[in-house]
């Protein structure tokens, strides 16, 4: 079995002094460039540094609102919803362009990234709600291309391994009222250019329900919460996932940090978000390497080479600090890492 790679979701509390507000302002009058761009590559060159082996570029932006306010933009369309390419950026896959350059000249390797976008079926609803326009639909999934054809023309100095595209309605929101060909069509527009250039395309669903229908599709990964609902192991085919090319990428840490504060005040007796030094169990106590490795383990004896990717269930945009939401993402390296020495053999 290859070794299993560390991805993040992504998302990250806010540094200390700013907001999501300010970030989104930010972003889209540049007004304020250099603090921007100094944040952001700070935090990818701490995710770099923490052992994640093919980052996400930080989102400190709402992930739908991040694409959907370019869409819905006329001036960004030739017509309504219809985006012109050159419009597609992600602007932060600029920004951790010059921390790739830094990385190949120390290392004289590449950087791999994962480039995360929002799923045309999570835009729609956002856009549309309950309805069934099968033109807007379809219109998303291009739009979803654009922005990934465009990510590939911005990566100079860094390669692209994952496109992950961020669909967690689909399996949990009974108001998608599309059927599954709909699903399938979407999905099918919004992958292939990924898959064309080499990169793996990653889906990110809470729930694994859908499955069947991804792997209909050109993505070759499914993505799942599995360290909070260990039981959605139990959904996989895994000869079903060996037959259709389909691999998975397992949450192997709990991001759930309501729960997980709950449980410490519960076993503690203390009201963590106000006896702050209280959280650090969550990565002392909890959310240990150990703890990581052994999920990992459990999910191996039943997908075996499946896994090829390994994360924090999902992105830690709510948890309190970027300190604890770091000392989460080291654990997990830890863990990934503990479990590919021993499963190569290595002491």
């Amino acid at each position: 079995m290859q070794d299993v790679t560390f991805i993040d979701g992504g998302s990250l509390p806010v540094p200390e002094g700013v907001t999501r507000d300010w970030f989104k302002a930010a972003a889209e009058s540049r007004e304020e460039d250099d603090k921007l761009f100094s944040l952001v590559r700070e935090a990818f060159q701490r995710k770099i540094d923490v052992g994640i082996h093919v980052p996400t570029y930080p989102q400190y932006r709402d992930m739908i609102g991040q694409f959907l306010d370019i869409i819905k933009d006329e001036k960004n369309c030739y017509e309504p919803y219809a985006l012109k390419e050159d419009n597609a950026k992600i602007l932060e896959l600029e920004i951790i362009d010059e921390v790739a350059k830094r990385y190949k000249e120390e290392t004289g390797e590449t950087l791999e990234v994962r480039v995360c976008v929002a799923g045309p079926t999570d835009l729609y609803l956002q856009a549309f709600g309950a309805t069934m326009f099968r033109d807007a639909y379809h219109y998303m999934a291009l739009d979803i291309d654009r922005f990934v054809r465009k990510a590939f023309e911005t990566a100079k100095n860094f390669k692209i391994r994952v496109v992950a595209l961020d669909e967690p309605s689909l399996g949990m929101n009974d108001r998608i009222q599309f059927f599954d060909p709909d699903i399938v069509s979407a999905l099918t527009v919004a992958s292939t250019y990924a898959r064309q250039q080499g990169a793996d395309v990653e889906i990110h669903l809470h729930s694994p329900l859908k499955y069947k229908v991804v792997c209909e599709t050109p993505i070759n990964v499914i993505g799942v919460e599995y360290a909070a609902t260990p039981s959605y192991l139990d959904l996989f085919d895994r000869e079903y996932l060996e037959m259709s090319g389909t691999y998975v990428r397992l949450g192997v840490s709990r991001t759930d940090i309501g729960n997980l504060i709950g449980a410490i005040n519960e076993k503690y007796e203390v009201n963590a978000w106000k006896e702050k030094e209280y959280m650090q169990k969550i990565v002392t106590e909890m959310e240990t390497p150990e703890v990581i490795k052994k999920r990992l383990e459990t999910a191996c004896a039943v997908l075996g080479d499946r896994i090829r990717y390994a994360s924090p269930d999902c992105g830690l945009a709510f948890w309190p600090d970027q300190e604890l939401a770091f000392k989460l993402l080291e654990n997990t390296a830890k863990g990934i890492d503990a479990f590919n020495a021993e499963n190569r053999g290595e002491e």
